[in-house]
This record gives C-alpha cells, sequence and structure tokens, in this order.
C-alpha cells in the first residue's frame, strides 16, 4: 500500500538527514494489518457492522472494516455522551441540522484532527487537494483559522470541472401535469401563470374522476408547510428564475430582486390562480385543512392533475400506469425560466473528519480521498465494478445481469463471493459525506447515479414517456427537458460561501416579522377562498395594508441586505472558479 511505500521514503530520508522524527508522526504507518474502523455518524440510520458487498470491497481494497455508531441509537444525548468520553471514533460523520455547533465542540474539545497537519492531506489525499480546493478553502476559513482543515463538506464537484445544474432526473419545482391528458388536448400552449387555468379545465373535463370513482381535482394544496407566506403562493417564483428569502426573492442569476406584496407579483398572480380554480370547482376544497402527507395520498391515487412540486410524478407514475399509456410529466411553459441549482464548490455542512484519537489516520484520509475520486463514487453508489456494472466498448457505464437483477429488486440475493446477503443489505450505511453523485464525471463523461446513465433511461421506456420525450426535444429527464427549451438558469446562490459576518435579525424586527407572516397566511387562504372578484381584492388590500402597518417594509429591507450579501459571496465564487 502507499503507506508501505511512504515510510520507506520517509525512513531513507531520516537516515540520510541524520535527524530523528517524532514517534508519533511514523507509529500510524507502521502496519496494513485488518482495521476495524469506528464511525461515529449523525447522518446514519444504522448501527453496527457494514456487511455484504461494501464490507467485501473494502476489506479486499483497503482491509478494512466499518463498525458504525449512529448518534440516533441511545437518543440525542449520544453526542454528549461520546464527547464526555472523550472518543467520538476514528472517522467522523456531523450532520447540518446541528449548524456545525457540534464540529466546532469537537474541535474545541481536541476530539478532531486536523487533516492539514504534517502533509497528511496532500499525501494521503492528493485527489482532495488537486480538485476540491474551495472545499478545503470553507473549511479552512470556516473552522480552521485559515490553515488547518478539521472537516470535508459534502455535495461538492471538482473546481475543475464546469458547474452543472444538479437536479438528477427532475427539477423540484416544476409544472408537473398528467401528460396523456394534454396530449389528448393537442399540446395546447401554455405561456404563463394564468394559461393554466383553461388547460387544467380542459384536462378535468376529460377525467373528473378516478379509477375509484372519486373527485378528481386541478390541484390539490396544504397548509401545513406555512411560514412567512402562504408557501403554495410562492412555489411559483423558482419556475420563474427567483429564490426566496422571507420576503424578498433573488435573481437566478442577475443582481435585481422582486417583493412578495409589489403590484402584480408572482405571488399576488397565484394566489389568483387558485381563486379562479376553486370558483371553477377546480381546487381540491380540503387544501386549507390538509397535509402534505393526505394530499400525497391523493396524487397516488389519481385525484390530483397538477403539481409545482415534482414528488407527484413519482407519487403517480407506477408502472400499471405507465403501460396504461397515462404518466405526469414535465409540461412545457413557454416563459418559464426554472431556477437550475448547481453543486456547491465549497460543500455542504455535512462533513466528515477524523478523530484525534484514530489508530490509522493515514489509512483513514486514503479511504476519504477514494471516496472522492471517481473510482469510489462508482462504486460506493453503484456496487463492485465487472460485478453490478461495468464500462461497454464505448466507455458508457452499464449494468451487469447480476446489476439488472438488483436495479429491479434491492432485496436481491448477492452471490456469497460478492459478500452475500442482499444489495439493500451491502449497499453503503455509514459513508454518507461524498462529492455530488449527480454531476458528470471528467474520467467517464457520464454521471455517477446509474438513474442518469443512458442505458438505465432508455430501457423500458413507455410510449406515454417516448411521445413526451419526442415533444421535448428528445430529452430523458425533466432537466433536461428544460435545458433543451431555454427554460432553465443555472445559479450558483445556493452554493455560495461567505466569509462575511451573519446578518441578524433583532428581537423586535423578529416580532414584526412573526406578526406579518400570520396576517399575510391568513389572508392569503381567504383569498383564495373568496366569494367572487370583489371580495377576492377588498381581502388583497386589506392583506397589504396591514402588513405595511405592522412593518412589513422594514423587514423587506432586512431581506435585501441578506440578498446582496448572497450576490456578493456569488461574485467572488464566479471569479474563483473561473466560471
Amino acid at each position: 500500500m502507499k503507506t508501505k511505500k511512504y515510510l520507506s521514503l520517509l525512513m531513507a530520508l531520516v537516515m540520510a538527514l541524520g535527524v530523528m522524527l517524532p514517534v508519533t508522526s511514523l507509529a500510524s504507518t507502521a502496519t496494513d494489518e485488518y482495521w476495524e474502523i469506528q464511525i461515529y455518524s449523525e447522518l446514519a440510520n444504522y448501527s453496527g457492522l457494514q456487511t455484504g458487498w461494501l464490507a467485501k470491497l473494502l476489506k479486499d481494497k483497503f482491509n478494512v472494516g466499518f463498525n458504525i455508531i449512529s448518534s440516533t441509537e441511545g437518543g440525542s444525548d449520544r453526542f454528549a455522551t461520546q464527547m464526555i468520553s472523550g472518543e467520538l471514533g476514528d472517522l467522523v460523520f456531523l450532520s447540518e441540522n446541528n449548524s456545525q455547533e457540534h464540529l466546532q465542540k469537537a474541535i474545541d474539545a481536541g476530539l478532531i484532527l486536523d487533516m492539514a497537519a504534517d502533509g497528511l492531506l496532500d499525501t494521503y489525499a492528493p485527489n482532495i487537494a488537486e480538485n476540491y480546493p474551495l472545499v478545503l478553502y470553507r473549511a479552512r476559513q470556516q473552522f480552521g483559522d485559515g490553515e488547518k482543515v478539521y472537516a470535508i463538506g459534502a455535495q461538492a464537484v471538482p473546481t475543475t470541472q464546469k458547474l452543472e445544474i444538479d437536479g438528477g432526473t427532475d427539477s423540484w419545482w416544476g409544472p408537473y401535469g398528467r401528460w396523456d391528458l394534454y396530449a389528448q388536448l393537442g399540446y395546447p400552449e401554455i405561456n404563463d401563470i394564468e394559461d393554466l387555468v383553461p388547460v387544467l379545465q380542459a384536462m378535468h373535463d376529460l377525467e373528473p374522476v378516478n379509477a375509484d370513482g372519486e373527485s378528481v381535482y386541478a390541484m390539490s394544496l396544504w397548509k401545513d408547510w406555512d411560514g412567512s407566506n402562504m408557501m403554495a403562493g410562492s412555489a411559483f417564483y423558482a419556475i420563474f428564475g427567483w429564490d426566496a428569502y422571507q420576503y424578498v426573492f433573488a435573481h437566478a442569476t442577475e443582481d435585481k430582486t422582486v417583493e412578495l406584496l409589489e403590484d402584480n407579483s408572482i405571488y399576488l398572480r397565484t394566489l389568483k390562480l387558485y381563486y379562479d380554480l376553486n370558483q371553477l370547482g377546480l381546487l381540491d376544497p380540503d387544501s386549507i385543512t390538509q397535509t402534505f402527507s393526505e394530499v400525497t395520498t391523493k396524487e397516488q391515487t389519481g385525484r390530483v392533475l397538477f403539481s409545482w412540486f415534482n414528488p407527484i410524478k413519482t407519487n403517480f407514475n407506477t408502472q400499471e400506469r405507465l403501460s396504461e399509456g397515462k404518466a405526469m410529466l414535465l409540461l412545457p411553459m413557454t416563459t418559464q425560466t426554472n431556477y437550475g441549482y448547481t453543486a456547491k464548490p465549497y460543500g455542504y455542512p455535512r462533513t466528515v473528519s477524523i478523530g484525534a484519537n484514530c489508530k490509522y489516520p493515514e489509512r483513514a484520509m486514503e479511504i476519504i480521498n477514494w471516496v472522492f475520486s471517481d473510482e469510489g463514487m462508482m462504486e460506493l453508489y453503484n456496487g463492485p465494478k465487472d460485478v453490478i456494472w461495468t464500462y461497454n466498448e464505448a466507455g458508457e457505464p452499464v449494468f451487469t445481469e447480476l446489476g439488472w437483477a438488483t436495479y429491479y429488486d434491492q432485496m436481491y440475493e448477492m452471490p456469497q463471493e460478492f459478500g452475500g446477503g442482499t444489495f439493500f443489505e451491502g449497499s453503503n450505511k455509514g459513508f454518507y459525506t461524498t462529492p455530488n453523485e449527480n454531476f458528470t464525471l471528467a474520467s467517464t463523461g457520464y454521471p455517477t447515479i446509474h438513474r442518469l446513465w443512458p442505458s438505465v433511461l432508455n430501457k423500458d421506456m413507455a410510449p406515454i414517456v417516448k411521445d413526451w420525450s419526442d415533444h421535448m426535444g428528445g430529452a430523458l429527464t425533466s432537466i433536461q427537458a428544460l435545458q433543451n427549451r431555454g427554460n432553465i438558469l443555472t445559479t450558483v446562490n445556493q452554493a455560495v460561501f461567505s466569509t462575511e459576518p451573519a446578518i441578524m435579525m433583532d428581537e423586535m424586527l423578529q416580532q414584526k416579522f412573526n406578526q406579518i407572516g400570520t396576517v399575510i397566511v391568513q389572508y392569503s387562504w381567504k383569498m383564495v377562498y373568496a366569494a367572487d372578484d370583489a371580495e377576492f381584492n377588498m381581502l388583497q388590500a386589506e392583506m397589504i395594508e396591514k402588513a405595511k402597518g405592522l412593518g412589513y417594509d422594514e423587514v423587506v429591507a432586512y431581506d435585501h441586505l441578506l440578498v446582496e450579501q448572497v450576490y456578493r459571496a456569488r461574485k467572488e465564487m464566479l471569479e474563483q472558479i473561473g466560471d
């Protein structure tokens, strides 16, 4: 292994120079014996030994095993217990949900190793050092006093690669509707939000009830995700290139903003859309009281025709329905400029660290480096090469016969020679801090994750999906369809990292913010269910007047400061990656 080779070179240098190195710098390189790595994880839902095909792969490649200690085992005090013991583990995975407070506490307690010390990272993780400099920059700036590296962040892409839109197969936000009904109508043009009403009415005329005779609705909303505004009211912003900062929306690529309650805003137009649908009996009357879970059930049973949210696609598109010529797919909107999220060159605060008491830090660093390599990503996500998948003569990743069996059935039994157990049991249970799996690998020209391989996307394509693909320029995914039509913007807003101090809201402004949110949510739902146009307009005027009376303009001014900080960070990032 590299450790032995490095040790030999180092010892030769020691003898030549006649110097004595500290024992601690050499001890961990002295053996390649089997090592059961102790993993503490706030990301894992599994505790115990990694088994199956991944266990065999790790044993064959590194002569190691993973023993996973999940923070969910033993309750929320598990982190505190580990801290008191003075031992977090050999590899430490911390979640973004604690705002990285746990990472700072672990660093302060001396329980996390500095990966930049003694050339550890440069020597044993050259792939990270060379390809992920902004991940290391963030680590050094955020927790390392500009020098130390205590943690590697997730979901990054190499800065040597052009940033791509990160959405896997589907954009999170988008106009998803019943393509089969849309096709029956002759593929009518949808220019803007208002054009949805006649199209959805015509689609509903074709299918007013589902297979069980239950009422079908054009749209079904839910209230349990409301916050500073009615969530369903602001849902269309992302479809037109805007991202929410409470009451101010940042543009995907330009340094401009719009506000929630400005004249003819997307929010107010969307409330009018729901009002119009309700007037026609096309809006689910349960919308104001039901939960997201209840809407999911209605989507699964074919009672909803349209949503701006992609789960409706997977909820509806069973193999049986696809074979019947029914499908929920992205509908084309000509004015759409979808918000296209990229991956994060700075990484995401879901981190991997090496414990300060790690037995073999060099070997741990090599494993992290492998995961951040193209080879490691391909095997970690898809299974062992030449067993589950391979490359064809054209260099394209394809499933083997065994791979297709596991693709269709995750509980398929793996042969003993490849680790045994089901494929699911052998899948990664502990190493959840990786680069972004949706992006094209420089070494292959294809994404890591198999659901985006052309060989998978083209297989068993139902005729109704083929019809959609033909109308979308041959697209195999919703992201590709938006790109083919020029309806998506590549934004880095969510990927930026700012070294500026956080802009905090004081207690008085927070109180105003909460009161304004309550008024806007209450009035928004009243507007949707208004009796007529006169009441709708009256409620809208009252909502704006009350919000402004409570300090809406002050909250908006605060939001503008947040957006301006993002724009400054965006400019800096684009300069750093040369894009």
